[in-house]
């Protein structure tokens, strides 16, 4: 938990502004060095790994101040009982978003990608999935949680998360709409689960953010903003995020640590 007097002392202003200015510029970044790379993004985005740069340029500017921000752990058994709500609930979009996908598409299964078999694949999104939540959920989030409510951290996070995917952006306004829709129910499901230190916040973040790619490839593959499937995962990820969001408030965990 974090102290009143932490609370009160200073702005996050610049260190939140800095970090997300960086985690666009590190992505776009490294989108020129994919190009370069020789590794298809089907595979592994390398845009992944620009949350975790900024990161780690914010914590060399603001170590002391994001020290004290930092929320402290919790006990290991919370940790596994919020990993396995991570797991039931990616579980219940993934098969929720193939029922309902099911007129209209086959699901995609597992296949190669992008080059790589798919236990390579799965390899990589794990990678990729930690990448951006040592961004998202160790950062972005508990520091935010210093100044705001849960449940506004959690909207900033996700707006700001859904954002910086910008192509979403540039499918039209229906697609956008969608893809947002979704991004914000899943980031009610981490921002509720991912408690604790940064490491426990990354940990469960990223347990979720990887289950909930492989998941969204076996059901679409690439096409993960085609519809109508994105229409289905964006209602299944609102349902379980709402649900996630009752279930805590409705079990009276304190959930600002």
């Amino acid at each position: 938990m974090i102290s009143n007097e932490v609370r009160r002392s200073g702005s996050i202003g610049a260190m939140v502004g800095a970090y997300v200015v960086l985690a666009f510029l590190a992505s776009g970044v490294l989108l020129a060095v994919q190009a370069n790379s020789g590794i298809d993004p089907a595979a592994l985005s390398l845009t992944q790994f620009g949350p975790a740069v900024a990161v780690g340029i914010v914590a060399l500017v603001w170590r002391q101040r994001l020290a004290a921000l930092l929320p402290a752990s919790v006990s290991w058994d919370v940790v596994r009982g919020h990993g396995v709500a991570v797991v039931v609930s990616c579980a219940a979009i993934g098969l929720s978003t193939a029922a309902m996908a099911s007129d209209s598409m086959k699901p995609h299964g597992p296949a190669t990608v992008g080059g790589v078999p798919f236990a390579v694949f799965v390899l990589l999104q794990l990678a990729g999935a930690a990448g951006e939540e040592a961004g998202w959920r160790g950062f972005l989030q508990p520091v935010l949680e210093s100044r705001y409510a849960r449940p506004v951290a959690i909207g900033i996070t996700g707006v700001v998360w859904a954002v910086w995917h910008v192509q979403a952006f540039g499918a039209g306004p229906a697609v956008a709409a969608a893809f947002l829709a979704a991004v914000l129910g899943f980031a009610c499901v981490l921002g509720f689960l991912a408690v604790g230190s940064y490491s426990q916040r990354v940990l469960i973040g990223t347990a979720g953010h990887w289950l909930i790619n492989v998941a969204l490839y076996l059901v679409m593959g690439d096409d993960t903003l085609g519809v109508p499937q994105l229409y289905y995962y964006a209602a299944a990820a609102l349902v379980v995020g709402a649900a996630v969001w009752i279930s805590r408030r409705g079990a009276g965990v304190r959930v600002t640590g």
